[in-house]
């Protein structure tokens, strides 16, 4: 992971070499990143096949493009197409190697154990966030060809762990894969809980990146260095890793927070609506109210040090639910554990796409300040209804309560449909 990072720095830094053009950079950038489109699609495809063999095969794969590259820069006749081809045909088979490593672990891992898998997995993807874009720029200024190097033997050390881990695929009655693909759609959108998480998550990945895109212009017009911005963006990836590790630890933390908060029930009261404790517990909510309460800071000062420390808390929230809702998906059926993947890191990274442009169109109208309290103000609609829309509620927290604040309350006799939800709920599922 902490190679493919590096390349999304690498990619733009040789078209700048080879093109001698910053417009250059963003086609390839361009070409790194469309290949999301191929989530559902690969999927489907995943599911049909041994995740192990599909691991080998991608990695394989992208060793192949990546080595093209690493020669033609050694024969001096890397082109820009070269280039545009290798960014996508490597990013494709990335796709399909993330969705087969969730669905190997998954398969490999007991699922009472999953949740624990999957905060490890979540702490892992971080490290590379935080380690992999400045080693990869670290190393091109080695020598274009170091990174690309660097990457081959990461590869290859892969493949080499691979072959310690047995085959646990079974063969499954194949339809065509355009039913596969719509039989994933469905199962996905038949599940409250993973469908209203992802598109929540997608709504609060598309004003982190507007977020991003204000905080510099915020440092243009406030002369922040390069550094400074840098080392405060990279807040997010420290509270994500902070929230992966805490993730397993959520049930405790919750039952200490309710033994402490039974005796007070306006505390009580408080911590059961932002998803803390008891029957209100929901990694979701509290996701949404941790953003309001970020934002806010943000909103509120105007220095780097508090933005840094309002990312913290965002990232670390943005850990938790990740980990909440990779385990949800690998405890669902085998056979669609990719599909139901692939579609949430579509709608996910979709979203993330469309921040930047948000972002920019609001700073167009509004200005650095209103954009920030325009995002809050978002922000704090998303964290009300799925607080209080029961629907939403119940979809995040199934066992809150008939009527808010009525701590005796019962819940209604659950559904079919309800209880084959059941499975999703993020309390059960991570903690």
């Amino acid at each position: 992971m902490a190679g493919t990072r590096a390349l999304g720095v690498v990619y733009p830094l040789l078209a700048v070499l080879d093109g001698r053009s910053v417009v250059w950079a963003g086609w390839v950038v361009f070409a790194w990143t469309v290949p999301t489109l191929l989530y559902i699609p690969a999927g489907a495809l995943v599911d049909r096949w041994d995740p192990r063999l599909v691991l080998r095969w991608s990695e394989v794969m992208r060793g192949v493009a990546i080595a093209s590259v690493a020669l033609a820069l050694a024969w001096g006749c890397l082109g820009i197409g070269h280039l545009l081809a290798v960014a996508f045909v490597e990013a494709a088979f990335s796709v399909f190697s993330s969705l087969a490593e969730t669905a190997l672990i998954s398969a490999i891992v007991r699922k009472r154990d999953i949740g624990n898998a999957m905060a490890v997995h979540e702490s892992s993807v971080h490290i590379a966030v935080l380690t992999g874009r400045p080693l990869g720029g670290l190393l091109f200024g080695w020598a274009p060809a170091v990174p690309l190097a660097a990457n081959l033997l990461m590869i290859g050390g892969f493949l080499v762990a691979l072959r310690g881990l047995g085959s646990s695929f079974t063969s499954r009655d194949r339809a065509p894969l355009i039913e596969e693909i719509r039989r994933g759609i469905t199962v996905m959108r038949s599940h409250a809980f993973l469908q209203v998480a992802t598109w929540m998550t997608a709504a609060t990945n598309m004003i982190f990146q507007a977020l991003v895109i204000v905080f510099i212009a915020s440092g243009v017009d406030h002369g922040t260095s390069p550094l400074v911005t840098g080392l405060v963006l990279a807040a997010s990836g420290v509270g994500g890793l902070i929230g992966s590790l805490v993730a397993p630890r959520r049930g405790r933390i919750a039952s200490w927070l309710g033994g402490r908060t039974a005796r007070r029930p306006i505390v009580g009261k408080v911590t059961d609506h932002a998803g803390l404790t008891r029957r209100g517990r929901s990694t979701l909510v509290l996701h949404a109210w941790l953003w309001v309460l970020s934002l806010t800071l943000i909103a509120f000062t105007d220095t780097p040090a508090f933005f840094a420390a309002g990312l913290v808390v965002m990232g670390a929230a943005g850990g938790l639910s990740n980990v909440t809702i990779k385990t949800a998906t690998g405890r669902s059926h085998p056979d669609l554990i990719a599909r139901v993947t692939g579609f949430s890191r579509l709608v996910s990274y979709g979203a993330s796409a469309v921040g930047p442009l948000f972002g920019s169109v609001l700073l167009m109208v509004l200005g650095v300040h209103l954009t920030v309290f325009a995002l809050l103000g978002l922000t704090l609609l998303i964290a009300s209804l799925v607080t209080w829309v029961r629907r939403l509620r119940r979809s995040l927290s199934p066992r809150w309560e008939a009527g808010p604040g009525h701590a005796g309350a019962t819940r209604p006799p659950a559904s079919r449909g309800a209880a084959k939800d059941a499975v999703y709920e993020p309390q059960q599922v991570t903690v």
